[in-house]
C-alpha cells in the first residue's frame, strides 16, 4: 500500500514537471526574439541597430528574400523600389499677375535602392508619410515656384514649357534625396473669370473660322459658276464660228455658173409663166 502511494506521488511530481516544462517552454518560444522578415521581390529592407555602439541605420542594404534578427536588438524596415503611384489632394498657386489655379497633381516615381539607408537616417518615416510630407511639398514649391514665373494666360498658352520647368525642378530636388522622378499628371484649372474668357475667344475663334470656311465656300461655288459659264460661253463661241465659217465656205462655192447648173438640174422642163392685163403670156429668157 505504501509502495503504491509513494509510486503515485513520483508519477505526480513527474507529471508536474512536465507540465511546468512545458508552460516554460511556450514561455520562452513566446518572448523569445528571433524572427525573420521576408523581403519580398520589388522591395529592399534595412536593418536598423537598436542597442550598441554601432545603433542607427546600417549602410548595407539587405537584399530580398528571407533575413532572421533579433527583435530585442534589430529592426528590419522595408521599403518599396518599385513604381509608386500617389494621387494627391488639390491644392492652389497664385500667377504672377495674382490669379488662382488649383493643381490636382499625381506623382509617379520609384526608391532608388542603393539611397533607401539615407532616406531613412534622414527621415526615419515609412514611405507613406514621406509621400504625404516631404515629396508634397516639394510638388507644391515647385508649381509654386513656376506659376510666379508665369501670367494667367501664358499658362494655358504655354501649358508644355509650364509643365517640362517643373518636370526638371522636381527631377532635381527628389533625386538628390533617393526619390526617381517617373511622370507627373496635373490637372490644371484656371479661375471661373479665366475660364470664361478662354470659352469666349474659343467661341470667337470658332465663329471667325466658320465665317472664314463659308466666305472660302462661296468663292469656291462663284468660281465654279464663273468657270462654268465662261466654258459654256466658249462653246457657243466656237460653234458660232464653225457655222460663219461653213456658211462663208458655202456662199464662197456658190458660183453664177453653179447655181445656173443646179436650177437647170432642177428644172422640170416647164417654163414659167406669168398673167399681165389680160391673158397675154411672156416667156422669160433663161440667162
Amino acid at each position: 500500500m505504501e509502495y503504491q502511494d509513494a509510486t503515485k506521488k513520483t508519477l505526480y511530481k513527474k507529471l508536474i514537471r512536465l507540465i511546468a516544462g512545458m508552460v516554460i517552454l511556450l514561455i520562452v518560444i513566446a518572448v523569445q526574439p528571433f524572427t525573420y522578415e521576408n523581403i519580398d521581390a520589388g522591395n529592399v529592407g534595412i536593418k536598423i541597430n537598436l542597442y550598441g555602439s554601432d545603433r542607427g541605420v546600417d549602410n548595407i542594404t539587405i537584399v530580398t528574400g528571407r533575413v532572421w534578427y533579433n527583435t530585442w536588438t534589430t529592426k528590419i524596415v522595408e521599403f518599396p523600389t518599385f513604381t509608386q503611384s500617389v494621387d494627391y489632394e488639390p491644392f492652389v498657386v497664385t500667377t504672377k499677375d495674382a490669379a488662382e489655379f488649383k493643381v490636382d497633381p499625381k506623382l509617379n516615381y520609384h526608391v532608388n535602392s542603393t539611397m533607401v539607408p539615407q532616406i531613412y537616417r534622414q527621415y526615419r518615416k515609412p514611405l507613406a508619410e514621406i509621400e504625404q510630407q516631404f515629396m508634397r511639398n516639394t510638388i507644391y514649391d515647385a508649381y509654386r515656384i513656376v506659376a510666379n514665373s508665369f501670367s494667367s494666360d501664358s499658362v494655358m498658352s504655354n501649358r508644355e514649357r509650364f509643365e517640362d520647368r517643373i518636370q526638371m525642378i522636381l527631377t532635381k530636388n527628389l533625386s538628390k534625396d533617393g526619390f526617381i522622378y517617373d511622370q507627373l499628371t496635373s490637372a490644371i484649372t484656371p479661375p471661373e473669370s479665366l475660364r470664361q474668357m478662354i470659352d469666349e475667344k474659343n467661341a470667337s475663334i470658332q465663329a471667325r473660322l466658320k465665317a472664314e470656311n463659308q466666305a472660302k465656300q462661296a468663292d469656291a461655288e462663284a468660281k465654279v459658276k464663273v468657270a462654268t459659264a465662261t466654258g459654256e460661253a466658249q462653246a457657243l463661241l466656237v460653234r458660232a464660228k464653225a457655222e460663219s465659217e461653213a456658211n462663208r465656205l458655202r456662199q464662197q462655192s456658190l458660183t453664177p455658173l453653179l447655181v445656173q447648173q443646179q436650177w437647170i438640174q432642177k428644172w422640170d422642163g416647164k417654163l414659167p409663166t406669168t398673167q399681165a392685163g389680160g391673158n397675154a403670156s411672156f416667156m422669160l429668157p433663161v440667162k
